[in-house]
């Protein structure tokens, strides 16, 4: 709403202790670790219900006296990355993942514990297929992610395990 919060920006960063301790975890109770990175979420997200945004047409789309109204975010736009947040949320809850009190950034799940930043996600479980269950659940909810190889780190945090 401009005028109200129309210069604020908003995105969920998650807790550096969070991180550190599913690392930490990851490593003392052996535990599977994914990296996720959402495909084009940006654009997934909807926006808020009765929200009107009006762009005008891009070059050579543009009719004379007409704008575009959009029904979804697009890059640019100022309630991109809230209404990415809510997108993700709501499909993190769908899938039975409860979102933490201490840090809205960290769901607990039955057999996964994950961590969100921005658009990149750290799944962790005793066991991978749990992980790949979650992520087919994302998927057939529209959530579409890239895995990362597990050299990339999370965040740029990398994790190198010795057998001692």
């Amino acid at each position: 709403m401009e005028g109200v919060d129309y210069f604020e920006m908003y995105i969920a960063a998650v807790q550096w202790t969070t991180v550190r301790l599913m690392l930490m975890l990851e490593v003392i109770v052996d535990l599977k670790s994914e990296q996720g990175d959402v495909t084009a979420g940006f654009l997934r997200a909807e926006l808020n219900k009765g929200e009107k945004v009006y762009v005008v047409m891009p070059q050579g789309f543009s009719q004379k006296g007409k704008i575009l109204s959009l029904n979804c975010t697009m890059c640019g736009l100022k309630q991109l990355l809230r209404a990415f947040w809510q997108y993700i949320v709501q499909k993190m809850e769908s899938c039975e993942m409860k979102q933490s009190n201490l840090d809205p950034c960290l769901y607990v799940g039955e057999e996964v514990v994950s961590v969100v930043f921005v658009d990149d996600i750290l799944f962790c479980a005793k066991d991978e297929k749990d992980i790949h269950d979650l992520a087919l659940n994302l998927h057939e909810l529209g959530v579409d992610m890239e895995q990362e190889e597990d050299e990339a780190g999370f965040l740029g945090v990398g994790i190198e395990k010795n057998e001692d």
